[in-house]
């Protein structure tokens, strides 16, 4: 489409430039999706529509009266939605909506300039939900599209080649600088908060109905990323599971977070009660401070992903290092982690790793009741199988024991599809179906033991994770995982049921676990060319990459700038900031006055026409008499008066040379060398008189 509209064929550059502008605006859309309604979505392409069918006559724009009824119904319809949506998309869709109804009466440079600027809000927009590298390399594309168009825009007589010349000298110039102002400036806090989405979270949700986490098990996207200083600090397989919710309220069919407990953990947090996880990471930190004593604390670094939410995941169990985290992480009595503000981008959280500390109960019998708790009349078939049970097994471990050898013994399957139990779940999955995923093997241990006298409850999270370096892991949402916690004398005890099914899904993974029962986790061609040696390959260099881009950009918080300086500086004191400050603006300004200072380039001209010009400024300079805007010829016939004869001889012959050099119509050709060395020759002869001109 550039293509045809060439300069040639239009006034100015202007109808190109707005079709730049729309193009920019139809990739914005399409990588908005999650963020705009699709009626927002059909009305910006609609717009994008309009403006390409303008090149044609620009008789097809809709008139200011029908942009205006458009605006007024969008209006209505984004107050009706937006109540459902929430405040940061709801003006993420205003602002496409304005986009779309003024492309389509773009017609000034006034409003050429307001779309251009409501673009990089639109750019900036994206980046709030997406901080990876590909779509930071994407951004940066649609940016200098956007910079491309401007300049050709300004620029009536520049062509487009020189336009992009102009934009990527500009924007590599201004790379040294924004690397250093990165490092260097004072990263601060945002000086507002974020407003919440309603939009649903990603990833684990704060309600359990077995068969959710099957779902998510079909999911690849990044989860989180743990770096540990060292590679004999990675945990081994078995041990990482990553403790996020703790479910503790059953009304036969789901699970999901008590009223109770969410009441127990305000008052005590009204009560100034310390939670427990707190107090074990105090008591680690002081052995470890200990000489006599050994510590296994274990310090690492967490990148997670968006969630919407406020909870957390962590290695079980882990206390969060506060000094270092920009958003403070509050432990709750469940040793569950909550943040002080939504996750909406990617954020970086430190930890104190406790592999050996045991869950107690902090809250004593409240806790032993709320999980004891059950519907009165469901599952009976399940109720009387424990009552048998616990006859043959009485204290609470070995009655634990005995349903986890009941899943091994009894041919239960693991698998992502199990079939519906709408009714009686608990008691269809173990006597009838006896196939589900973790959730299921999960929620039906935990309601048997709670019908067998023994308080437990399910706890979500993710268990696993792939080993990106020898001391990096990466999960992802098909690591998400379910087992049961059984309080047994006054200490909360992990049991894992699944394990007793597919005990390869916590040694190898998901991946492994599911191919022994001949699933696999994605059907298809997908799931085929997921296989591939080449795709394999060609993932891990992405993933490889997206760390790093998380890891030293984006994870690039105070903590770390202060830790760089600290190695480059010593200890940092108010008089090395301030040189460190004022040789960061020296730096900047020496760049900028490189870039901008006017320097003398290099002429194109022939050397035979410099040899020339260079003679008539000795001419110039000896007679007095300027060129000013005269032809060679009509120079010299009005220098020759104030020359010698001998002058006027070299002159004249330099002259009709550069005459015939320049102008005749067969050109010079091979014979510039020639002709550079004969005016080499008159412009030496040339000074020679001059000088004895004067001495004269």
């Amino acid at each position: 489409m550039i293509a045809l509209l060439k300069p040639s064929a239009l006034s100015s550059h202007k109808p190109i430039s707005y079709f730049m502008l729309a193009i920019a605006y139809g990739v914005l859309l399409l990588t908005l999706t999650e963020e705009l309604m699709i009626w927002v979505i059909i009305l910006g392409l609609c717009a994008i529509v309009v403006r390409t069918v303008s090149f044609e006559k620009s008789s097809h724009l809709p008139n200011a009266r029908t942009v205006n009824l458009l605006a007024v119904l969008s209006l209505f319809a984004l107050t009706w939605f937006g109540f459902s949506i929430g405040l940061l998309n709801s003006m993420i869709n205003l602002l496409a909506i304005a986009f779309a109804l003024k492309l389509m009466l773009l017609d000034s440079k006034r409003d050429f300039h307001l779309l251009f600027c409501t673009s990089l809000f639109l750019i900036g927009c994206g980046f709030i939900s997406a901080l990876s590298v590909i779509a930071w390399l994407g951004y940066l594309g649609v940016l200098l599209f956007l910079l491309l168009s401007l300049a050709y825009y300004h620029g009536p007589v520049t062509p487009l080649k020189s336009s992009a010349k102009f934009v990527g000298t500009l924007v590599i110039q201004s790379i040294p600088i924004a690397a250093l102002l990165f490092l260097v400036m004072p990263q601060l806090p945002p000086l507002w908060q974020m407003p919440t989405s309603k939009s649903q979270q990603t990833g684990l949700s704060d309600t359990v109905t077995p068969g959710d986490i099957a779902s998510l098990a079909k999911s690849s996207e990044l989860a989180f990323t743990a770096t540990f200083p060292s590679a004999s600090a990675v945990p081994e397989p078995q041990q990482r599971y990553w403790r996020a919710l703790v479910m503790e309220d059953f009304n036969g069919k789901t699970w999901s977070i008590s009223q109770k407990r969410k009441q127990a953990e305000r008052q005590l947090a009204t009560m100034r009660r310390t939670p427990p996880l707190l107090l074990l990471a105090n008591t680690a930190e002081s052995e470890e401070s200990d000489e006599s004593g050994v510590s296994e604390t274990k310090s690492y670094e967490m990148i997670v992903e968006p969630t919407k939410q406020n909870w957390l995941f962590a290695l079980e169990l882990s206390a969060p290092n506060n000094g270092k985290n920009n958003i403070t992480v509050n432990a709750q009595f469940d040793y569950t982690l909550r943040t002080s503000t939504p996750l909406m981008s990617k954020k970086s959280f430190y930890f104190d790793y406790l592999p050996t500390t045991p869950v107690t109960n902090p809250v004593g019998e409240f806790e032993r009741q709320l999980n004891s708790l059950l519907p009165a009349t469901s599952n009976q078939e399940t109720r009387q199988w424990v009552s048998s049970l616990k006859q043959a097994n009485p204290t609470p471990k070995g009655l634990a024991s005995a349903i986890m050898n009941y899943f091994k013994q009894q041919g239960f399957t693991y698998t992502l599809e199990p079939n519906a139990m709408p009714v009686d779940p608990i008691d269809r999955f173990i006597f009838e179906e006896k196939a589900g995923f973790c959730a299921h093997y999960a929620s039906a241990m935990t309601f048997a033991l709670r019908a067998g006298g023994v308080p437990a409850r399910m706890v979500t999270g993710y268990q696993g994770g792939e080993q990106l370096d020898d001391n990096v892991l990466q999960v992802r949402q098909y690591d998400a995982h379910a087992w049961v916690e059984a309080l047994i004398d006054d200490t909360w005890v992990r049991y894992d049921p699944t394990s007793m099914v597919a005990p390869s899904r916590l040694q190898y993974g998901i991946e492994q676990a599911l191919a022994e029962f001949g699933e696999k986790r994605t059907d298809g061609l997908l799931g085929d060319l997921r296989e591939g040696a080449l795709f394999t390959t060609l993932q891990k260099w992405m993933r490889q990459m997206d760390y790093q881009w998380s890891k030293w950009i984006l994870g690039f918080d105070a903590n770390k700038q202060k830790d760089l300086l600290e190695d480059l500086l010593g200890q940092i004191t108010t008089k090395k900031m301030t040189a460190v400050f004022l040789a960061t603006l020296s730096i900047v300004g020496v760049i900028l006055l490189v870039y901008f200072f006017p320097i003398q380039r290099q002429s194109t001209l022939p050397k035979y026409h410099r040899i020339y010009l260079n003679a008539l400024s000795a001419i110039e300079k000896h007679s007095g008499v300027e060129r000013q805007y005269l032809s060679p010829r009509e120079y010299l016939n009005k220098v020759s008066s104030h020359l010698n004869e001998n002058t006027q001889k070299i002159l004249s012959e330099m002259t009709l040379l550069f005459i015939e050099s320049s102008y005749s119509r067969e050109g010079i050709g091979d014979d510039k060398a020639k002709v550079t060395l004969k005016m080499k020759h008159h412009n030496r002869a040339l000074k020679k008189s001059l000088r004895q001109y004067r001495v004269g």
